[in-house]
């Protein structure tokens, strides 16, 4: 039993940091597309913390920064076996990134299935809410190279 529960914990922690690394970098390359920058259009427009961002943004510029962002943020929390101290700060970053993406659960009407309301998600609701499990991910890879 315990080996088992070793191993599982060993696996699940791999998977953790490697399979959020994996989705960043993974994720962050399709914000390289311009369907990608449509998406975001949409989510920062009805977004009352970030709609004023595309005063000073085009959706396609916000995208790439994002795009890097999250290229970056992936190979840094990647990188703890080599180096443990920059990872700490790749992890906090994905913290802060996914705590922006959370609240658009909270900020956008977007989020929801029109004329459902509170339950229904819509696909970008159901997509965004996956972001709640990449930020404990995120939480645990930081606390985890501290």
């Amino acid at each position: 039993m315990k080996i088992i529960a070793n191993t599982l914990k060993t696996s699940g922690q791999f998977l953790l940091r490697y399979g959020l690394a994996l989705t960043l970098i993974w994720i962050g390359l399709l914000k390289f597309k311009n369907s990608e920058a449509d998406y975001l259009k949409q989510i920062l427009a009805d977004s009352s913390i970030f709609s004023w961002t595309l005063k000073y943004l085009t959706s396609y510029a916000f995208s790439q920064i994002i795009a890097w962002l999250q290229i970056i943020i992936g190979i840094l929390i990647a990188i703890k076996p080599v180096a443990r101290k920059v990872s700490f700060w790749g992890g906090l970053a994905a913290v802060l990134l996914f705590l922006f993406s959370v609240s658009a659960l909270f900020t956008s009407g977007y989020v929801w299935q029109v004329g459902y309301g509170f339950p229904e998600l819509s696909k970008v609701g159901q997509s965004i809410l996956k972001d709640l499990v990449l930020l404990g991910a995120a939480a645990w890879c930081t606390g985890d190279s501290a």
